[in-house]
């Protein structure tokens, strides 16, 4: 179709054409640089139960194997049980690749977390490190994206994700704490689990920014949200269930 305007990605745009088709990959939906018109039904969906709660309803299945590979009895039982749920998290996380955003982005949609909440393997590789210091370390993963700044879509799907795992996980840190309890000479590794802790304590303003951005964004950004939340949701859990290793 002629006359179809395109627009850089990761900027909010009125739409003014119809697309010539629609993007059925997080690729498609970026690098192609189509506009997108929602289904219908999607749209009503959308303005009916707002974003996080069509995602959640998108993501259920997916969200469901997360949280059962999260809730390991053996994560808090030891020391080395817990070496080994967070050797599980940084294989499944680096599976995920989430976006790489600099900490110091001014293009960045969210206002209640910043692009540190993305710095999941960093966390926990540094954690592993404490844990097992005699053991051969794990290089951190470069988390990428073809272009300088990942588009918003994709950053607020990544984000939410990273959110809600992390609320999931918070629990964890009290036990985890006391498993250092009389050791002298070793440290509690809590770095990532800290980071989730404050990040529960956020998760409900998420929720509603996201429910706010997405009144405001434009209809491509959307599906991206909509088919990244998808996508990475089933990574985690795909990896997370085969219990990726990373070099530990």
């Amino acid at each position: 179709m002629s006359g179809v305007q395109r627009h850089p990605v990761g900027r909010s745009v009125a739409m003014t054409q119809i697309p010539t088709g629609r993007a059925d990959s997080i690729t498609d939906a970026t690098d192609a640089g189509l506009d997108v018109v929602l289904d219908p039904t999607v749209q009503a969906r959308l303005d009916a139960v707002g974003l996080p709660a069509l995602i959640t309803e998108r993501t259920l299945a997916e969200s469901a194997r997360v949280s059962s590979a999260l809730d390991d009895p053996a994560a808090t039982a030891s020391r080395a049980g817990y070496a080994a749920w967070l050797r599980r998290q940084a294989g499944a996380w680096t599976a995920v690749r989430l976006p790489a955003v600099h900490v110091a982005a001014l293009d960045w949609p969210l206002a209640s977390v910043r692009p540190q909440c993305l710095d999941v393997v960093g966390l926990i590789v540094a954690d592993l490190r404490e844990l097992c210091p005699r053991t051969r370390p794990s290089r951190v993963p470069v988390q990428g994206w073809p272009a300088e700044t990942p588009p918003h879509g994709m950053i607020v799907a990544a984000a939410l994700l990273c959110v809600r795992v992390a609320h999931r996980s918070a629990g964890l840190l009290g036990p985890v704490l006391h498993l250092s309890d009389g050791i002298t000479a070793a440290g509690t590794a809590t770095r990532y689990l800290s980071r989730c802790q404050d990040l529960a304590e956020r998760a409900a303003g998420v929720e509603r920014e996201v429910t706010s951005w997405a009144g405001a964004a434009d209809p491509t950004q959307l599906h991206l949200a909509l088919l990244a939340s998808t996508q990475l949701t089933r990574r985690l859990a795909d990896a997370l269930e085969a219990g990726s290793r990373t070099g530990w």
